[in-house]
C-alpha cells in the first residue's frame, strides 16, 4: 500500500469537480432536512449557545443572562452576526440549520485533503462523499458547535497529516493555528494537540528516517513546545488574577475531578464498539490490515504512509479517551456519546478507501486480526448501551432501537441476535466475497448503513414533542413586542404535580426566541434548568425571595400558566400556556404563603 502520485491534467480536475458537487448536493440536502426542525432539540445547551450570541449581538459580549459564557466563542460569534443581518432570532433560525448544513458538507474538502496523500481523486472523493454522508448529520439541525466542530477537527487533522511528513517551522504554526480555531469551536478539540504530539512520537517509531537529525531538527520545533510553556503562565495568571486554576477550563471545570481508569478504559472500549457498529464493521475489520501494511511502507520510506498510521493511531486514543472519560463521570449519563467522538470517523473511511484502492488485500494475519477485533468489540458493548433513545449522543441507537422494536415478542428473536447475525455476515462479506464483487458491494453496504441509520436518526429528529410548542402556528416571538429594550426579565418556574413535557420544553424555547430574559429562578425543590440562576422561596406574605427579607425584583416575568402574580397579566403565549406578567418591583404570589402551596395552587 503506497500511495500514488498526483495526477496531471485534465482528468484530475474531475475528481475536484465531483467533490464540489458533493459539497453543494450534501449541503443542499441537508438545509432541507433541516428546514423539519421547527425548535431546539438538546437544552440547555441550544439555549446556551444563542443566549450568548444574542448577547453579543446586542453589544453586551458573550454572557448568559449575565453570567460568563465559559465555552468556545467561535459559535456564538457565527451565530451573532447572522442575528444582526436577520434582524431577530425568529427570522434567523432557519439561517443558522443553514450555515450547519454548509458547514457539515465543507468538511468533504479537508477530508478528500486527507485522503489524496494515499489514493488516487476518485477514492478520496468516495472517503470525502462518505464522511458527509455520516448519520451524525442530524447534528445539523440542532444549534450547537457539531458542524463547525467538525469542520474545525478535519482541517485541523488534514494539516496534522501534512505537518507529520515534514514538520517544517511553517506547517507547524499552520498545524497550532489550526487546532487554536478548534478549540475555539468547542474546547474539547484542544485534545488535538496532545493528538499531534503523539503522533510524532508515532511517526518516528514507525519511520526512523524521519526523526530529528541533530540539535537543528530539534530546534526547529520550538513552535510544538510553544503551548507546554505557555499553559502553565496562564494558569498562574488566573491564580494571581484571584481565581482558581479550573476555572481556566470555563464551562468544564467541573469535569476536573479524579478518574477511575478501570471505568475510562471500560468505556473506551465500549466506543471503540459502537464506532465498529456505526461505521457497518468493515472499516474496522480492514483497519489492522491497512495500518500495517501502512506501517511497512512508512518504514521503506514512504512520509504520507507513516503519516497517516500515525495519525490514526494517535488521534483515536487521544480522543476516544477524552470521550470515554467523560462518558465515566456522572455527567456522562451512563450512555456512548459518539456525538462527542463522530469527527475522528473520517480517519476510519479513509482507512476503508485506502484498503478498496490497493485491491482488497487479504493476508491471513491480518484477516485475523480484523475478525477477532471486530467481535469483540461488538461482543464486549452491551447491546442496551447501544439502543437507545439518546438522542444525538448514541446516532446508531436510531436504527438499533427501531430493530430491536421490530424483533420484540414470542421468540427467540431480538436485537442483539440480530446485531450477531449482521455483524458475521458483514465480516464473511468483507473476507470472503470475490474482490470484483466486493469492491463495490462493500462501500455500498457501508452507505446503505449511514442511509438507513440517518432515516431513522433524522425522522426521529423531526418528530419531537418539542414541535408542539408552537404547534397551530403560535407566535415563537410572543414575549418582544410586550417588552420594553431596558425592561427587568425574570423567567421564574417551579416543580409541580401536574408539570409536563411540554411545559418543560415551553420554557427553554420560548427563552430561545425571546432572548430578553435576564435572570432565571427557580423555587426550592424544583430542578434547575442548567442556565444562570437564582434559588427562591416563597415567604408567609406571598413574597417571592431570594433570601429572608429579601425580595426578587423584576419588570417582568415569564411563568407557568396556573402561577398567579400580584401585577398585570399582559401576554399568554405557546401551547402549555406560559404567562407573562407585568410587575414593576418586588415579586409576589397571589394565594400562596409557601413553597408548596404555590405549587398546589399552580395546579388548581
Amino acid at each position: 500500500m503506497r500511495p500514488v502520485t498526483p495526477q496531471k491534467g485534465r482528468d484530475s480536475r474531475l475528481p475536484t469537480v465531483a467533490l464540489a458537487s458533493v459539497v453543494v448536493a450534501t449541503a443542499g440536502v441537508y438545509a432541507l432536512l433541516a428546514l423539519g426542525v421547527d425548535a431546539p432539540r438538546v437544552h440547555p445547551d441550544e439555549e446556551t449557545y444563542l443566549l450568548a450570541a444574542a448577547s453579543l449581538a446586542d453589544g453586551h459580549g458573550l454572557a448568559v443572562r449575565g453570567a460568563d459564557y465559559g465555552f468556545g466563542p467561535l459559535l456564538p460569534i457565527l451565530l451573532a452576526a447572522i442575528i444582526r443581518i436577520a434582524g431577530n432570532v425568529d427570522a434567523a433560525y432557519d439561517w443558522f440549520k443553514t450555515a450547519n448544513a454548509l458547514l457539515f458538507a465543507l468538511t468533504a474538502v479537508p477530508v478528500y485533503l486527507i485522503a489524496r496523500r494515499l489514493v488516487p481523486g476518485w477514492w478520496a472523493v468516495l472517503a470525502a462523499a462518505l464522511s458527509v454522508g455520516i448519520p451524525s448529520s442530524i447534528s445539523i439541525g440542532t444549534v450547537m458547535t457539531e458542524s463547525l466542530s467538525y469542520l474545525a477537527a478535519a482541517v485541523a487533522l488534514s494539516v496534522m497529516m501534512v505537518a507529520l511528513e515534514r514538520p517544517t517551522l511553517l506547517r507547524q504554526l499552520a498545524l497550532l493555528s489550526a487546532i487554536a480555531v478548534a478549540f475555539l469551536a468547542r474546547s474539547q478539540l484542544g485534545v488535538l494537540y496532545v493528538t499531534w504530539v503523539g503522533a510524532l512520537g508515532v511517526v518516528w517509531l514507525i519511520a526512523p528516517a524521519m526523526r530529528p537529525r541533530g540539535r537543528a531538527d530539534v530546534i526547529r520545533l520550538w513552535p510544538t513546545a510553544m503551548p507546554v510553556l505557555v499553559a502553565p503562565l496562564v494558569v498562574v495568571a488566573k491564580v494571581v488574577s484571584g481565581g482558581t486554576a479550573t476555572e481556566t477550563l470555563g464551562g468544564y471545570s467541573v469535569l476536573w475531578r479524579d478518574y477511575d481508569p478501570v471505568e475510562v478504559g471500560k468505556w473506551f472500549v465500549y466506543h471503540l464498539g459502537d464506532f465498529a457498529v456505526y461505521l457497518a464493521i468493515v472499516p474496522v475489520a480492514v483497519a489492522p490490515i491497512v495500518l500495517w501494511q501502512l506501517a511497512r511502507a512508512g518504514r521503506d520510506g514512504s512520509r504520507s504512509a507513516a503519516a497517516f498510521v500515525a495519525l490514526f493511531a494517535s488521534a483515536n486514543v487521544c480522543g476516544l479517551l477524552v470521550v470515554a472519560a467523560f462518558s465515566s463521570t456522572p455527567y456522562g449519563f451512563e450512555r456512548l456519546h459518539d456525538r462527542y467522538g463522530f469527527y475522528l470517523l473520517p480517519l476510519w473511511l479513509v482507512g476503508l478507501v485506502v484498503w478498496l484502492a490497493a485491491g482488497l488485500p487479504r493476508p491471513r494475519g491480518g484477516v485475523l486480526v480484523g475478525v477477532v477485533t471486530a467481535l469483540a468489540l461488538c461482543l464486549l458493548l452491551p447491546f442496551e448501551r447501544l439502543a437507545t433513545e439518546a438522542g444525538i449522543d448514541t446516532v446508531p441507537g436510531a436504527l438499533w432501537v427501531r430493530i430491536d422494536a421490530e424483533l420484540a415478542g414470542p421468540g427467540p428473536a431480538s436485537g442483539g441476535l440480530a446485531l450477531g447475525v449482521v455483524v458475521v455476515a458483514l465480516l464473511a462479506a468483507t473476507f470472503l466475497l470475490p474482490r470484483r464483487v466486493a469492491i463495490i458491494a462493500l462501500p455500498a453496504v457501508v452507505a446503505i448503513s449511514f442511509a438507513a441509520t440517518s432515516y431513522f436518526a433524522w425522522e426521529r429528529m423531526t418528530d419531537a414533542p418539542e414541535d408542539n410548542v408552537f404547534a397551530g402556528g403560535l407566535d415563537r416571538a410572543w414575549m418582544e413586542r410586550h417588552v420594553p429594550d431596558d425592561a427587568h426579565v425574570v423567567k421564574l418556574y417551579l416543580a409541580t404535580s401536574c408539570g409536563s413535557a411540554l411545559e418543560s420544553h415551553a420554557l427553554y424555547i420560548t427563552e430561545y426566541f425571546n432572548p430578553i430574559i435576564d435572570d432565571g429562578a427557580f423555587v426550592t425543590g424544583t430542578i434547575p434548568d442548567g442556565l444562570p440562576s437564582v434559588q427562591v422561596d416563597i415567604a408567609r406574605t406571598g413574597s417571592v425571595e431570594l433570601a429572608p427579607g429579601r425580595p426578587l425584583l423584576a419588570d417582568y416575568v415569564l411563568t407557568q400558566q396556573g402561577v398567579r402574580l400580584r401585577g398585570r397579566r399582559v401576554a399568554e403565549g405557546t401551547a402549555a400556556g406560559l404567562a407573562l406578567w407585568r410587575i414593576g418591583g418586588p415579586v409576589r404570589a397571589v394565594g400562596a404563603s409557601s413553597n408548596e402551596q404555590l405549587a398546589t395552587l399552580a395546579c388548581s
